[in-house]
């Protein structure tokens, strides 16, 4: 990357990272206060509707990201006529959406209240499902095309700011309502309105700085490769949605609020880790256009090494501390055990393994090699529906079963991007990939071993002294980790610190 490329990637990189540990203190600190108040049913319910409403993004077929991929040659040339016309293509496609959606709401109104296994009257289920849904046709009429101009552009930045300001507002309004024990449907409709806000901020902004043409012709071409990335959404969808559709059809909404605990965790560290991979998305998607093969893979092993590292100190600590942050957590929260030491660990085994695929799967899209891979999108979305079905139907393991389910189908993926990137764009050696696992593995061995012998976790009983023992343990693998991958990855390093220099 250029010096450039690599400051809007540092800042893309740092501003998605602030919005995760946001978004992660906001699982943590909500959840926490609205069981106790209305329950783990309530809970529950909010999160399977919330997850069955993003179902309507089935019918977006992946073309997010096709746009994204499909605006950097215009934006690179300078050419807006042409952003112009991707754009308005973008607009009237998520129109459509949008008008589809709102006869999904009124279909999920009649028969979510006949499938989800709840004690939950129905009218109460109906009126939360309007609520939940004003923000997504916000988004769909609004919000997308411009985010996807701003993520193109190498801005995203702009997008993490505003929702880290209504995230940290959509906070303290939840905390009000809550200490006042107010409807909670109330509750969500005030944050509602207040998101509303974003979509008003995004068509100012790109009115300001992009000299779009709303009468430019519609580029229909740009969704050449829509039903190639399709399959790769289905994967990504049925890896973030499902587990929770699963369990409220199969065993009740009150098994969603565990499972959605262990994910605000889990699934909240993914997301800061992965920041790295989307910072970097448009840079290497402008990097890919120049076709220099020694300079992209110089890029993917830093970037490799960042991500990998990042997964393995994070998701060791999260393992080592996970139990004893649920068994505070959770204590007040009587109606259901929360306590899943095995289901956890499946669960950090599984978005491990997505957190190392991500920079293969970003270097696959932002090539737009839609239609070589996937195949592997497919295998995924099969393995990871088939088993989880099959252990929870059949074999009744209930909550575990999902999360095994998805550690398989993440495997699955994870092993097919990196042959078919070992072979095509990069021309990149698979023993790199198998590198990084084998290191990271000797990371996280000889970090447990090592914390469980100084350290007893057990006697963990207070969030002072889970805190405490967090930033002892952090350190420990920290160290652990920066002299490994030193070892290993030296040359690599000082590559990435001579281009932090801006060297």
């Amino acid at each position: 990357m250029s010096n450039s490329r690599t400051k809007n990637a540092m800042l893309n990189i740092t501003f998605s990272i602030v919005l995760q540990l946001v978004i992660f203190v906001r699982g943590l600190i909500l959840p926490r206060m609205i069981i106790p108040t209305y329950g783990s049913d309530v809970n529950g319910l909010i999160s399977s509707i919330s997850q069955f409403l993003t179902y309507i993004s089935l019918l977006e077929a992946g073309v997010g990201s096709i746009f994204r991929t499909s605006l950097y040659k215009p934006l690179s040339k300078g050419n807006m006529e042409g952003v112009s016309g991707i754009i308005n293509e973008q607009k009237r496609f998520y129109r459509k959406i949008g008008t589809v959606f709102a006869f999904y709401v009124i279909a999920l109104c009649i028969f979510y209240p006949m499938i989800a296994k709840t004690n939950i009257a129905k009218p109460y289920i109906i009126s939360l499902i309007f609520i939940l849904s004003v923000s997504t046709f916000a988004e769909y009429f609004v919000s997308l095309p411009y985010s996807s101009l701003l993520s193109a552009d190498q801005k995203i930045r702009i997008s993490y700011i505003v929702s880290i300001i209504y995230t940290i507002v959509n906070i303290f309004v939840t905390l009000f309502w809550v200490s006042l024990k107010a409807d909670i449907r109330f509750i969500y409709l005030s944050t509602c309105i207040i998101g509303l806000l974003r979509p008003l901020f995004y068509t100012l902004y790109v009115k300001k700085h992009y000299k779009l043409n709303k009468k430019a012709t519609p580029d229909k071409s740009s969704l050449n490769q829509r039903w190639n990335g399709m399959v790769h959404h289905f994967a990504f969808y049925i890896h973030t949605n499902t587990d929770s559709a699963i369990l409220t059809v199969f065993i009740g909404t009150a098994m969603v609020s565990v499972y959605n605990v262990y994910g605000a965790i889990v699934f909240g560290v993914g997301k800061i880790i992965s920041s790295v991979s989307t910072g970097v998305a448009a840079g290497l998607g402008n990097l890919i256009e120049t076709n220099n093969k020694e300079q992209i893979n110089k890029t993917v092993d830093q970037f490799e090494l960042i991500q990998g590292g990042l997964t393995t100190v994070l998701y060791t600590v999260t393992a080592l501390l996970l139990i004893p942050f649920i068994r505070i957590y959770t204590a007040k929260m009587t109606d259901v055990n929360y306590i899943q030491p095995f289901f956890g660990y499946v669960l950090i085994v599984a978005e491990a393994i997505y957190c190392f695929r991500c920079i293969y799967s970003t270097v696959s899209t932002n090539a737009n090699k839609y239609k070589e891979t996937q195949l592997g999108a497919i295998l995924e979305c099969v393995i990871n529906l088939v088993i989880s079905l099959v252990l929870v139907i059949v074999f009744k393991i209930g909550i575990v079963g999902v999360a095994i389910g998805t550690v398989v189908g993440m495997l699955t993926r994870y092993v097919f991007e990196v042959m078919f990137l070992s072979k095509n764009v990069l021309q990149r050696p698979a023993m790199k990939a198998v590198k990084m696992v084998l290191v990271s593995a000797a990371v996280t061995i000889m970090s447990t071993v090592f914390c469980s012998f100084i350290l007893n976790y057990n006697l963990v009983d207070s969030f002072y002294s889970w805190i405490l023992y967090a930033v002892i343990t952090t350190f420990m693998v920290g160290i652990i980790a920066s002299i490994l991958y030193f070892l290993f990855y030296k040359e690599t390093i000082k590559l990435f610190i001579s281009r932090l220099r801006g060297r």
